[in-house]
This record gives structure tokens, C-alpha cells and sequence, in this order.
């Protein structure tokens, strides 16, 4: 016959069997092998935000292309017919024009054209006009003609930066869900060795009570701790399964099959960063950091504002000027183009003017200039606000894996004399001079260093992603090459 106390030690045993077997589930339509590098590629391949913002370069492109579009020339073409019945007479005539006409990118408007004018009496009149308009202060010079074209360019590079963001945040990201995975599973398996130790410490006790050699308290301080680390396999399952879910969330986009899917993934490759040198991992991050560069542009943009408000201030002051060559009426369509013919005098007309003008008492242009100005100088301000927190993040991120580093020797040493002890202590208790409750003792800060180690060492690898990120080398280290 089995004692009460052996039999709750079997169920308890039964029970970690059973827990350490995977539970009954619903048949998986497919199990994803990972490594961490598959695992970037498909969150990368598979993430909604980035391929959302794949979209942005080529909006900016084509946002390019309409501001180039200011400089086009148009070609102009009318066609009338006009029939004037206010005398006895009906007098029909026909005028047709062509012509091109545009802008420089020094400001300058200009038109180009040719007219004909014909009556039903086979009478023509042919004429070349140019007119041309040159801003001298507001409007003139590329600077202010060509400022959004530039700002568009300047917006083509935030897209990219603003990509490139994104893709190094979902690499982050999933380096350190892959590592909380792992360390899960890790753990998984050290509560599983700890509850085993405490079952075996149970059934050891339970057969000494039974010959008289140990009392029931010893039992029962074994049973408690055993069903304790029964509760700590189970939350260690969970944050298993936890994990996973976040994962698959990163990995795959078939929202159908996501909770079906089953994850198993290969030990994350060791990080081996060496010594962090602060001072290489700061010119990095000022070269290849997205917001730093963002930032950048962003000022080189707020610089344009201002000269497009400083010229907005200015008053108008244009050139104008035209010149018209006519053609003579003849029955002959040939002589009404005698005007092109340099060798003969040909009617002709000329103007050349200015134009003056200025908005009194121009508060608007001021309200507006002294507003961009402010907005540069902000602008300015936040930029080294901006490289003050970059150069603490990165200090921090180099102390982290440093600090981890060590964690890591350390809780390998607490590690192996935590072994040691409890080594010691079951050849004590085996020689009755170490009691049931010091055991117990030992085998929880074996547990507990085991996962001290697990945490520092997935610290570390978090750690040098984090460092990788806060200096702009993510896609580097990973090879990834953007070209949106």
C-alpha cells in the first residue's frame, strides 16, 4: 500500500510529465522553422508599416517631377471666327495664333508667337510678338524660382531616412522578441529541471519517512516547494506561448493561420561586439542615424523658408517689355510674312516699361518673415538638443552591453558554485548532516542563477542591438540593403 504523502508525490510527478509534453492542440497547418536572420527578413518582407511607407520615395518623386513642371513651356493655339454684322455689310473674318510661352528659373516670363488674321475677301494679316517680363526684386534669382523644387528634393530624402527608420525599428524589435523566445524556452527548461529536483528530493523523503528515518515535516516541506515550482513551469509555458504570439505577429501577415502556426527557432547567433569604442560609435550615429539625418534636412528646409519669405518682403519691381513685327494685308498669304524678310522695312511696334509695387505697411511679408526666422532658429536649437540625446543614448547603449558583459562572467561563476553547493549539500543530506530545507535552499539558487545567466546573456544580444540602433548601423550589421 502507498502512504497518502507518496501518493500525492506520484500525482505530482504525473503532473509535470504531462506538463512537459506539449498540451492537446488543434492540428497546425504549418510549423515555421526560424533562425533570427530568416526571422528579420520575413518581418521585414511581411510588417504593414513598412510597406506603407515604401509608397513614400515615390510620392516624393513624382512630387519632384510637378515641381519641374513650373519651368515647362506651353504651347498655346487659338482658333476664331468672328462675323460682325453691325453694318450693311457682313464682314467675316478668321484669326488663328500659335505660340510658346513659360517661366525661367531666374523668373523670367516670356511669350512667343505668331498670329493670322484673313477675311472672306482673301485679305491677310500676319504679325510675330515677343513679350518678355523680368522680376529685379521680388521674384528674381534661382534661389527663390527654384525653392520648391529643392524643398520637394529635401522631402525626397525624409521619405528615405523616414524608411530606412522603420525598417531598423522592425529589426529591433524583432531581435529582442526572438531573444525573449528563446530566453523563455531557456527557462522553460530550467523550471522543469528545478520542479524534477524538488519531485525526486520528495520521493527520496517520502521512502526515509516511511523506514522511520525521516520525519513527515521533511515530506511535506518538499511537497510545498515541488508544487511551487509546478506554478513556475506553468508560468514559464505561458511565456513561451506569449512570445510566439508576438513573433508570429511580426512574421507572417495570414491573420487566418496565425494562431495555428507553430514557431520553433534556432539559439540566436552570440553577439561579439569586442570593446565598445564611444567615440567611433558617436561619428557613426551622427553619419547614419535617420532622425539626426531627418533633423538635418528638416533645417536645410527651414533655411529655404526663409529666403522665400525674405524675398516675399521685397517690393515688386519687374521689366517689362514687347516687341511686335506685322505682316502687310495682301490677297497673298506669302506677302503678309514679309516681316520675316530682314532685307525690307516692316511695320513694327515696341514697348519697355516697369512695374512698381509695394503693399504698405507690409505686415503680412514681415509677420511671415520674422515667424520663419523664429522657426529656423528652433529648428537650429532642436538640432543640438537633438545631438545632446544622442550622445547620451549612445553612451548609454555602449554602458548597457558593457554592464551585461559582465553580468554575463559573473552569473557563470555564480552559476557553477551554485552547482558546487548544491553537490555538496545532497552528499550532506544523503549523510544526514544537511537537513530536507537546506537542500530545497540550494536547488533554488542553482535555479536562480541558471536564470540569472539566461537573462544577462539575452541582455547582451538585446543590448548590441540597441547599441546598433542608437548608432545607425542596424542595416549594416544585418546586410540589409535599402533601396526604396
Amino acid at each position: 500500500m502507498f502512504s497518502p504523502r507518496l501518493i500525492l508525490c506520484l500525482f505530482l510527478a504525473t503532473a509535470s510529465v504531462a506538463l512537459s509534453a506539449n498540451p492537446p492542440q488543434p492540428a497546425a497547418t504549418r510549423t515555421l522553422h526560424l533562425t533570427l536572420r530568416k526571422a528579420i527578413a520575413l518581418a521585414i518582407e511581411n510588417n504593414l508599416a513598412i510597406k506603407v511607407g515604401e509608397f513614400d520615395p515615390d510620392i516624393a518623386d513624382a512630387r519632384i517631377t510637378a515641381e519641374l513642371g513650373a519651368f515647362d513651356p506651353a504651347l498655346n493655339i487659338s482658333a476664331t471666327h468672328n462675323v460682325d454684322n453691325s453694318t450693311n455689310t457682313e464682314i467675316q473674318t478668321g484669326n488663328f495664333g500659335i505660340g510658346v510661352g513659360g517661366k525661367t528659373l531666374y523668373g523670367s516670363n516670356y511669350q512667343i508667337g505668331l498670329t493670322n488674321a484673313a477675311t472672306r475677301y482673301d485679305r491677310y494679316s500676319t504679325g510675330a510678338q515677343l513679350s518678355l517680363s523680368q522680376p529685379l526684386l521680388r521674384g528674381f534669382g534661382s534661389d527663390v524660382n527654384l525653392a520648391s523644387l529643392r524643398i520637394a528634393r529635401n522631402n525626397r530624402q525624409l521619405s528615405e531616412w523616414q524608411f530606412k527608420q522603420e525598417i531598423i525599428d522592425v529589426v529591433t524589435q524583432t531581435v529582442y522578441i526572438y531573444n525573449d523566445l528563446y530566453s523563455a524556452l531557456r527557462n522553460y527548461d530550467a523550471a522543469k529541471r528545478s520542479r524534477d529536483l524538488a519531485l525526486q528530493l520528495c520521493k527520496e523523503e517520502q521512502a526515509r519517512t516511511d523506514i522511520g528515518v525521516k520525519i513527515e515535516l521533511d515530506v511535506v516541506t518538499a511537497q510545498a516547494d515541488a508544487a511551487s515550482r509546478e506554478e513556475a513551469v506553468i508560468l514559464a509555458k505561458n511565456d513561451i506561448a506569449n512570445n510566439e504570439r508576438y513573433l508570429k505577429q511580426l512574421v507572417t501577415s495570414d491573420t487566418k493561420t496565425l494562431l495555428e502556426t507553430r514557431v520553433e527557432i534556432e539559439p540566436p547567433p552570440t553577439a561579439v561586439i569586442g570593446k565598445v569604442d564611444l567615440q567611433s560609435g558617436l561619428r557613426e550615429a551622427l553619419q547614419g542615424r535617420p532622425d539626426y539625418q531627418e533633423a538635418l534636412v528638416s533645417l536645410q528646409t527651414r533655411h529655404i523658408n526663409v529666403v522665400t519669405a525674405r524675398n516675399d518682403f521685397l517690393p515688386r519691381l519687374d521689366l517689362v517689355g514687347s516687341l511686335n513685327l506685322l505682316g502687310l494685308d495682301s490677297s497673298d498669304i506669302a506677302d503678309s510674312l514679309r516681316f520675316l524678310n530682314n532685307s525690307t522695312r516692316n511695320p513694327a511696334s515696341w514697348s519697355v516699361g516697369a512695374l512698381f509695387s509695394l503693399p504698405i505697411p507690409n505686415r503680412t511679408a514681415k509677420g511671415q518673415l520674422k515667424a520663419v526666422r523664429l522657426l529656423d532658429a528652433q529648428a537650429l536649437v532642436a538640432l543640438k538638443q537633438l545631438e545632446q540625446t544622442l550622445i547620451v543614448n549612445v553612451a548609454f547603449a555602449a554602458g548597457q552591453i558593457d554592464t551585461a558583459h559582465q553580468r554575463i562572467g559573473a552569473t557563470q561563476e555564480a552559476l557553477r558554485f551554485a552547482k558546487e553547493s548544491l553537490s555538496a549539500g545532497e552528499k550532506r543530506h544523503n549523510a544526514g548532516s544537511a537537513t530536507t530545507f537546506e537542500v530545497l535552499q540550494l536547488q533554488k539558487a542553482m535555479t536562480d542563477a541558471e536564470a540569472a545567466l539566461i537573462k544577462a546573456e539575452a541582455d547582451y544580444r538585446k543590448a548590441v542591438s540597441e547599441y546598433d540602433r542608437q548608432t545607425g548601423v542596424t542595416l549594416l550589421r544585418n546586410a540589409i540593403t535599402v533601396t526604396p
